[in-house]
């Protein structure tokens, strides 16, 4: 009799844990969010391998066919993650108040990168907001670690010092 109260007692207490089933298992992505995630993922990389395979070589003679392909491989990238966390969920962590310089930082190169190449078809310019491009998108997709930004400045920090000290500065 003892044991069978012991055994209720133990059962009630794990279903009263403050951590469920149901709240455990409603941050897991479905298996549709997975697939639209890799597929944009994919998509993504394949557009940034394009535009480096294809289009870099020959960026002086068309700068809007290679900041058009960045870009979109960039947007792909970005919307894969919408896929996998939900728009409302990521439009709310993209513009919280540590993620909204980087958020900010990429989108504005994004649309830099456009403008300067489609209307400007400036080579130096094209060349130098690509750049810029693929710093913030490094800078954003590092974000999304867990202590990435801290440790992405420590060693941005290290790096620059290094490079400074060699340089006699």
């Amino acid at each position: 009799m003892m044991m069978l109260i012991y055994l209720f007692r133990v059962s009630k207490g794990v279903r009263g844990l403050p951590g469920s089933f149901q709240s455990a298992s409603r941050n897991v992505p479905s298996a549709k969010s997975l697939m639209y995630f890799g597929v944009l993922l994919a998509s993504g990389v394949f557009f940034i391998f394009i535009a480096f395979t294809m289009f870099l070589p020959v960026i002086v003679l068309v700068p809007q066919k290679f900041g058009i392909c960045f870009t979109i491989g960039c947007a792909l990238i970005v919307g894969s993650f919408f896929a996998l966390k939900g728009p409302r969920y990521q439009l709310v962590h993209m513009s919280s108040r540590e993620r909204l310089p980087f958020t900010l930082g990429f989108v504005g190169s994004m649309v830099g990168t456009i403008y300067v190449s489609m209307w400007l078809h400036s080579y130096v310019l094209s060349v130098l907001f690509s750049l810029l491009q693929v710093v913030s998108l490094s800078y954003y997709a590092i974000s999304y670690f867990p202590g990435g930004s801290s440790g992405l400045k420590f060693i941005s920090s290290t790096i620059a010092s290094s490079v400074l000290r060699c340089f006699g500065r």
